[in-house]
């Protein structure tokens, strides 16, 4: 049997505000790693965009408008995927962005906005991709942090040493074990990223490391806690998203493997303003 390591059950809320006209609100612990792992994670995408050089405007441009496409789809995909009788109940549910958050749903929501977007502003998509992964793999981390303080994945009853104290017994946190995984997954893809790859490449890389990596861990998700993740002939939804993201990533590799980096085009050079040129003597 393993020894449990002192890992916290952590209160999830930091503080209850009163505010006039909402009542009392309280600031949980999720709310703020998640919009912190937002804003760094924005902030490294640009920082390495304009390294690859993407426009830096552009890139907060897009990158803005893909968060919010992100969550919304997010919250979509966990109420019909995750709880569809709660659906059925009360189909204004979908409207309570707030209300519940799917990873895999948020990589889709995000996905499709930044394909429309860049189709439509004609980017370079695979370029903007891969520096956005960049960003995107660090914030996970404190995404996976606020998951582990909401304490919204609980696993089955364990002994593991990295089990966590739940007020009916100790169990396996989702959220703790993604946050660990998160890590090394982000060193690893920096580490891939240090040599210039065809654009495309990281979020391959990205898609193919996190699959088979969240596909196992949901066979630790708890079946015997309330609204428990539902089974689709034997896997969870998440497993089965992992399923299509390995085979995306795989069909992404493929397409990417022998193309050369990106390269930014040439600057275009602008004739002179007539207001700027020298007046005839």
């Amino acid at each position: 049997m393993y020894r449990p390591l002192p890992v916290p059950y952590i209160d999830a809320t930091i503080i209850e505000l009163d505010v006039p006209g909402f009542g009392v609100l309280p600031l949980a612990w999720f709310g703020v790693l998640v919009a912190t792992g937002v804003l760094v994670g924005s902030w490294i995408a640009e920082k390495q965009g304009e390294k690859m050089g993407l426009d830096k405007y552009d890139m907060r441009w897009l990158s803005t408008r893909t968060v919010i496409g992100g969550f919304v789809i997010s919250h979509v995909f966990d109420t019909i995927a995750y709880h569809p009788e709660v659906l059925l109940e009360e189909p204004e549910r979908l409207l309570y962005i707030w209300a519940g958050l799917s990873s895999f749903g948020g990589f889709l929501g995000a996905a499709i906005t930044f394909w429309w977007l860049t189709r439509k502003e004609k980017l370079p998509a695979l370029a903007f991709a891969d520096a956005i992964a960049l960003g995107l793999a660090p914030a996970w981390i404190f995404g996976r942090a606020g998951c582990y303080t909401a304490h919204d994945h609980p696993g089955s009853f364990t002994d593991f040493f990295l089990a966590v104290p739940y007020p009916d017994g100790t169990r396996h946190d989702l959220g703790l074990y993604e946050g660990i995984v998160t890590v090394f997954l982000t060193i690893g893809l920096w580490a891939y990223a240090r040599k210039r790859r065809g654009p495309g490449a990281l979020v391959a890389f990205l898609a193919i490391i996190y699959a088979p990596t969240r596909f196992a861990l949901d066979f630790l998700r708890a079946t015997d806690v309330d609204q428990a993740d539902p089974r689709y002939v034997g896997l969870t939804p998440g497993q089965w998203a992992s399923v299509a993201c390995l085979v995306f990533g795989i069909w992404l590799l493929s397409r990417t493997a022998n193309k050369p980096p990106y390269e930014p085009p040439p600057p275009v050079e602008k004739e002179p303003s007539p207001a700027l040129e020298p007046a005839a003597a």
